[in-house]
């Protein structure tokens, strides 16, 4: 393929990602007019029709999108033959993009924070790490959708295409929050006989393992991320399940109660999960997990 014929596909994988030409032109550094005559010239060279734009907007054609997901396969075959044949070389790189559920860095027994240090450090400081936070229920498709190289969560949902392999455990408590009835019964049996009629909040991403047994209209919210799930504990009448560090501050303030912490706890299976045609560098991506692997506990369960 022609290198102009590459710069083209540049542009129009460009164009879709930003969403119409206008939005394209900071990302491509060039003008509207350049942008709409490469589009054209791309569209001459194919035959058809790629996307329709005016007043009504932007929005690919049916065969745009094909031609779009065929554009996006390329460029990672593409990526995935440079890191090889460099590899081939000697050369190793050191960039990945890594995602992970929020509020894990502040557990003990999450390895990530001592991972990066030491995997910086065997790179020298030349390492080019990409952090970002997900809801868990967007990790999978993030490593799918190649938005990320490896992902750090919660998997109870796990997907052909993706490999797993267990990390650490996380300690979940259910709290309450100060002056709630349930954190005022001493009584163990009376606590247990109350707690299903209790207003729950629960996280959806780990779903009926919270609370398996309860009435459906004591189900208040059902909450994606940590902190909303605290925020409509600390702010109304629910119980629910929060990490015993992310709890831990806010049960040392006097905010929060812990509910029979050593029989109301769930350990939840944090894993390390990896697209298995993942085109980054296998060996950063394996020096990487190395890492994890070396500054994590023992683990505890097969992934």
């Amino acid at each position: 393929m022609m290198d102009i014929e590459i710069r083209l596909l540049r542009v129009f994988k460009a164009v879709v990602e930003a969403g119409g030409f206008s939005d394209a032109q900071a990302t491509l550094n060039v003008g509207a007019s350049t942008i709409s005559m490469q589009m054209a010239q791309l569209e001459g060279r194919l035959g058809y029709v790629v996307c329709h734009r005016g007043r009504s907007g932007f929005k690919l054609t049916e065969k745009g999108e094909v031609f779009y997901r065929l554009v996006v396969d390329f460029f990672q075959s593409m990526q995935s033959f440079e890191l090889q044949a460099g590899e081939l070389k000697g050369e190793h790189s050191g960039q990945f993009r890594l995602g992970f559920l929020d509020n894990i860095v502040a557990d003990p027994s999450c390895p990530l924070t001592e991972a990066v240090s030491t995997f910086r450090s065997k790179q020298h400081g030349s390492a080019q790490i990409s952090l970002e936070v997900f809801e868990q229920q967007e990790l999978n498709q993030a490593l799918l959708e190649n938005k990320i190289d490896l992902a750090i969560g919660i998997f109870y949902s796990r997907l052909p295409g993706i490999s797993y392999e267990a990390l650490y455990l996380q300690r979940d408590v259910m709290v309450c929050k100060k002056g709630h009835p349930l954190a005022n019964i001493g009584d163990p049996n009376e606590l247990a006989k109350a707690i299903p009629t209790a207003n729950k909040v629960r996280r959806s991403f780990v779903g009926v393992q919270e609370f398996p047994l309860y009435d459906a209209r004591t189900l208040i919210s059902t909450i994606g991320h940590i902190e909303a799930a605290t925020l409509l504990i600390l702010s109304g009448d629910c119980v629910g399940y929060v990490p015993k560090h992310y709890a831990a501050p806010l049960v040392a303030r006097g905010e929060l109660v812990e509910l029979m912490p050593h029989v109301l706890f769930l350990d939840t299976q944090v894993s390390i999960a990896v697209r298995e045609n993942s085109v980054v560098s296998r060996s950063t991506l394996h020096e990487f997990l190395g890492c994890l692997r070396g500054a994590g506990p023992e683990l505890l369960r097969t992934g």
